[in-house]
């Protein structure tokens, strides 16, 4: 069911604590159910007329959720990109009351915004996005609030003036500590009668932090923090938080300004803003269309760049279900990310833009790091280093067990290749189909495929046996009826290793490339490639007596490739049926790798 046509205010509370999970214990690697998390809370709708809506007065693009994305991604993206691709004017305020220590000045609070946060995210939307800060006014509470931030908002939505330029207000209490409260205000989720208001206060549209966020301590001598400031920013531009999903904490992301920014010992708590995930920036309106590559399987090797470099921003690996997707991104420490080294390397997180089962955008959605472990940085994948993306998921990618390699870095980013298929869901040997892919010793069917039901040909036999044993040197053995196939380089590679005869004793001059390979055959190329001799403990199948096979069965047996063709039993071995790709893969990992 379709969320109705209503006005939200929803509102995201930033807590300091960080919460882990206990010493020794996992988190599931599947991806959490989407939740609206306890820090979001949604205030009361503002209802419609009771009218129905005129579709005539309502903007085409709030009609569906994903229409006025060109990628179909972003969940009603006219209201993710109200304020983000503009001039954006806060109204500074300052909470104080009797006794406040905190020593907040609203005019230095302002001048710091101005010269720290402008900056911070005209760089990070490459200039699309420019927020202002504008002094407004103090505002003289009756008493010391404590943590109550929304005392404070409350104060600044009823005294402010309805007839400034101000998108927005940013409130800072005057004490000493660090936190925040945020709403992205009044929204249209769906066929609105009006679209809502721009200017503040009739937006609702604010953000209060606590006042270390803007002010630096004298005593203990502590910087400002401006991560907070930038953090709550983020949520009026209806940015969600990123983060494991599977503990109660919404800060345990290490990498993203929308989280913790540190792991679980502290490494990398910064003073200075991180950059925040690419589908933010995708969401806000920052990355090109251009810029972002969708993959659906097969092998593809490109380059990913970080923030502030010219190249591909983000990589989007869809499922089915067009709100639901993860995406991949660089991250290399900048003067536009101040992420320590450690932290640098392709970052996955996996996007859920679905509610208790109806479409949800901005802060409500989730962003989750994949793998899900908490304060961790296991989903950023280094140079050198390969991260599989699991047929675990909720929704399972349409390339379902992609293996993604990083295989160097150089001024433009990451080089990565990507190595999945769109149709090995259903296989019982999709791990190993994955592995043979990611070794390199398929490059699968078509474009984003694998066949796994396919019977395996001679032809691809060669191809397969002579990329496991990396073999390079042709012979002078020249087939008949090869010449005008694609893998004719490697049958006569196969044929100088000693692996292949012919197809046609005892004349041998054909190959049969075209031939379909049963599994009595496959027995013998395997033998032959492997030099496999010993037959002790071998399974004596009930039915290869007549098969001129026999003894290379055996073999293969003995070595542990094979186990038969009726499990659980396993009496048989069905020489003459024909080898499928996905029993291929099994078989050549067995041999190949038999941890």
């Amino acid at each position: 069911m379709r969320r109705p046509a209503t006005l939200l205010a929803v509102t995201a509370v930033v807590w300091s604590s960080l919460s882990g999970l206990a010493a020794g214990s996992e988190p599931s690697q599947t991806a959490p159910s989407p939740q609206v998390a306890t820090d979001i809370v949604p205030s009361s709708p503002v209802e419609p007329p009771d009218a129905p809506a005129d579709p005539s007065r309502a903007s085409a693009a709030l009609r569906a959720p994903l229409d006025g994305d060109p990628l179909g991604l972003v969940a009603y993206p006219h209201d993710a990109r109200r304020y983000s691709l503009t001039t954006d004017h806060f109204g500074v305020y300052v909470c104080t009351w009797p006794g406040a220590d905190g020593d907040v000045s609203l005019a230095a609070a302002t001048a710091l915004l101005n010269s720290e946060v402008t900056p911070y995210f005209t760089g990070l939307s490459g200039g699309a996005y420019q927020p202002t800060f504008i002094a407004r006014k103090v505002i003289i509470l009756d008493a010391n609030p404590g943590s109550d931030l929304q005392e404070c908002a409350d104060e600044v939505l009823s005294s402010a003036e309805p007839d400034t330029t101000d998108n927005a207000a940013f409130a800072v209490m005057d004490n000493r500590y660090n936190g925040g409260l945020a709403t992205s205000g009044m929204s249209c989720y769906g066929n609105c009668t009006d679209i809502p208001s721009t200017s503040f206060p009739e937006n609702q549209r604010w953000a209060v932090v606590d006042g270390r966020s803007v002010t630096p301590l004298a005593s203990p001598p502590l910087p400002s923090h401006l991560t907070t400031s930038v953090h709550e920013i983020g949520h009026t531009l209806t940015w969600p938080h990123s983060y494991s999903g599977v503990t109660a904490s919404q800060y345990d992301n290490p990498v993203d300004v929308m989280s913790a920014n540190s792991t679980a010992d502290g490494t990398g708590r910064a003073d200075d803003p991180y950059a925040t995930i690419a589908f933010n920036r995708y969401r806000s309106g920052w990355i090109d269309p251009g810029d972002v590559v969708t993959y659906r399987g097969g092998t593809l090797e490109l380059t990913i760049a970080p923030v502030g470099v010219v190249g591909t921003q983000m990589v989007v690996l869809p499922t089915d279900d067009p709100l639901a997707f993860l995406t991949l991104d660089a991250r290399i420490g900048s003067a536009m990310d101040a992420i320590p080294e450690a932290f640098e390397g392709v970052t996955a997180h996996f996007i859920v833009q679905i509610c208790d089962g109806e479409v949800c955008s901005g802060t409500e959605s989730a962003a989750t790091m994949y793998p899900p472990w908490p304060n961790s940085l296991e989903h950023v994948t280094a140079t050198g280093q390969q991260a599989v993306f699991d047929l675990d998921l909720e929704k399972p990618l349409i390339a379902q067990g992609t293996t993604m390699t990083v295989l160097s870095e150089n001024v433009a980013g990451f080089q990565i290749r990507l190595v999945g298929f769109d149709d090995i869901g259903d296989s019982i040997f999709a791990h190993d189909i994955i592995w043979l892919a990611t070794a390199g010793i398929t490059k699968g069917c078509g474009a984003t495929g694998y066949c796994p039901d396919d019977p395996v040909t001679r032809g691809q036999m060669a191809a397969f046996l002579v990329r496991s044993l990396d073999l390079t040197v042709s012979g002078s053995k020249d087939f008949v009826d090869d010449d005008d196939s694609i893998f004719e380089a490697d049958i006569e590679r196969l044929a100088a290793a000693g692996i292949t005869r012919g197809c046609n004793p005892p004349e041998n001059t054909r190959f049969c490339p075209n031939d379909s390979v049963t599994r009595g055959q496959m027995a013998a190329f395997l033998v032959r490639a492997l030099g496999l001799t010993d037959t002790t403990g071998a399974t004596n199948f009930i039915d290869d007596d007549d098969s001129i096979f026999e003894a290379d069965i055996e073999r293969l047996a003995a070595a542990g490739i094979t186990r038969g063709c009726n499990p659980p039993e396993n009496t048989r071995f069905c020489p003459h049926d024909l080898v499928t790709r996905e029993q291929m893969a099994a078989f050549l990992r067995r041999a190949l790798d038999p941890a």
